[in-house]
């Protein structure tokens, strides 16, 4: 993808960018919510010794109100993430087997050769399909 040439096409590479960025921050939350849910797990709990008393309310339940925060906010912005990759999948499963292949190929590519073995000009036409297909998913529920 040539950043320095914008084109007409350059919303659905954007969408592509974000999916990517998407499965990888994915991972990354996963990650996060697990120490979190760690970190919650083994602080201490609430002392019920202490209730009642005029200390019940100590530095205790803030540490827990603390991690509470942090396993929500993980949550809602795992479930962001997961939203634009389950998008990207419900797209895909619209597509021919070409289709996907051609997308596939697109996000596994390091360099610039494709493991296709079909012509450049075949390539970029089933690409454009794919550009066109998504752009009318896109009206279509701006639509509804």
């Amino acid at each position: 993808m040539n950043r320095s040439k914008p084109g007409l096409n350059e919303p659905f590479y954007k969408w592509l960018d974000d999916v990517r960025r998407a499965i990888r921050k994915e991972k990354e939350l996963l990650e996060k919510l697990e120490y979190y849910n760690m970190k919650f797990v083994g602080y201490k709990g609430v002392n019920y010794e202490r209730i009642g008393s005029s200390s019940s309310s100590g530095s205790g339940d803030k540490e827990l109100l603390y991690w509470l925060e942090k396993i929500d906010d993980t949550e809602n912005k795992l479930s962001e993430q997961i939203n634009v990759i389950n998008a990207y999948a419900v797209f895909n499963s619209t597509l021919t087997n070409l289709q996907q292949d051609v997308l596939k190929d697109m996000h596994l590519k390091i360099n610039r050769e494709s493991s296709l073995s079909i012509s450049k000009s075949y390539r970029h036409q089933i690409l454009n399909s794919i550009v066109v297909k998504w752009l009318y998913e896109i009206v279509r529920k701006k639509d509804n």
